[in-house]
């Protein structure tokens, strides 16, 4: 790369979300201008990762054209790009060697002290989610990827509008606080959201063990680089907040003593549709800094009983396999009996995939 960054200023374009062509074997494209609007009007110079518009008179290197489009002029460079790698999937093994201070020991999360907050969102997100709609195409998607009809009602997938901003936030607004919920912000005339509408895609509400929906996931229909999935964040602007990435917690009608710890909202889902499962979906095998305060509200339930059931592609990663190690000793320290759900590969990689394809073949 020109700039010695693991991204390009096609990749930024795409996260801005504008529609970038086949770069291959080109030094510069025209691609329609996500600050004025114009078509066809802002030119990429792929060998110099550098934009320019030739109606608003915008220009500058790649990190410009993203503090321009996402108004965080006040933050650094170095923050910047860690955010951009987050967005993009991009972890290129960037090692800090500074001496630090050891950092102080992170406070345990306990439910009184997450619990305001959520019921904030919660409530912002439900008025929000009245007010849009799901494409047929994406009820399409959401039926082939196993969701009833029934769950789609039930959970409220919606899809992500690309219009509007201003009035959804104003009414959501006029009903409830969205000071500081994630996806909400303040922009230079009114209340708006941080959607970007050429990022198109499916809105997974998630929601946690208190059954409360606590972020907005976006299932996009193109995804950027290898990244499919997004979260709803205004962080850093004006009356925003930052995504909390929750775990999704879908309840067995049974009763039950045993819970199911997997990655991500259809993984949970779709067990939970087709075996009656109790189960809880991390955000991301990394993401459990949530098991704080969701660990004592699953015994507070009564259950006793921890599977982990992480993909089957495990044995390659050596980043699963060091989660499923903290996932196993947390677990087991907060008093749960442990074990795991192991499957071939070729049965499918997710549970979700695995459940599916056995029903496929008990049909058959």
């Amino acid at each position: 790369m020109p700039n010695n960054l693991p991204f390009s200023i096609a990749d930024i374009a795409m996260l801005c979300g504008v529609n970038v062509p086949d770069t291959r074997g080109k030094n510069y494209v025209l691609v329609d201008c996500p600050l004025c609007g114009r078509k066809k009007s802002m030119s990429l110079k792929l060998d110099e990762d550098v934009f320019a518009c030739h109606c608003s008179g915008g220009n500058g290197g790649m990190l410009d054209l993203y503090k321009k489009v996402n108004n965080c002029y006040e933050k650094s460079n170095g923050d910047i790009i860690r955010e951009i790698k987050a967005k993009l999937n991009i972890d290129d093994g960037e090692k800090e060697f500074k001496k630090v201070k050891p950092l102080p020991k992170v406070k345990k999360l306990t439910k009184n002290e997450v619990l305001p907050q959520m019921q904030k969102a919660d409530k912002a997100y439900h008025c929000l989610l009245k007010l849009l709609g799901l494409s047929q195409k994406h009820r399409q998607d959401l039926l082939k990827r196993g969701i009833s009809e029934e769950n789609i009602e039930k959970y409220m997938f919606r899809s992500v509008p690309v219009l509007g901003y201003e009035y959804f936030a104003k009414n959501v607004a006029e009903q409830c606080d969205i000071q500081g919920v994630a996806g909400f912000m303040q922009d230079s005339r009114s209340q708006s959201l941080s959607f970007i509408p050429k990022l198109t895609g499916i809105i997974i509400p998630v929601k946690n063990i208190f059954g409360l929906i606590e972020g907005l996931q976006i299932r996009l229909d193109k995804p950027i680089r290898k990244t499919r999935y997004i979260w709803l964040s205004s962080d850093g602007l004006v009356g925003g907040g930052k995504a909390t990435t929750p775990a999704y917690f879908a309840e067995s009608s049974k009763s039950t003593d045993t819970c199911i710890i997997t990655e991500g909202a259809f993984k949970s889902i779709i067990p939970n549709q087709y075996k009656d499962l109790t189960v809880l979906g991390l955000a991301g095998v990394g993401n459990q800094r949530c098991l704080e305060y969701v660990l004592p509200e699953l015994k507070r339930k009564g259950y006793t009983k921890i599977i982990e059931a992480f993909d089957a592609d495990f044995r390659t990663n050596p980043d699963v396999l060091h989660h499923r190690e903290k996932l196993e000793k947390t677990c087991i320290e907060a008093g749960f009996k442990y074990s795991r759900y192991v499957w071939d590969l070729k049965d499918g990689k997710g549970l979700d995939d695995f459940i599916l394809n056995r029903e496929k073949a008990n049909r058959v």
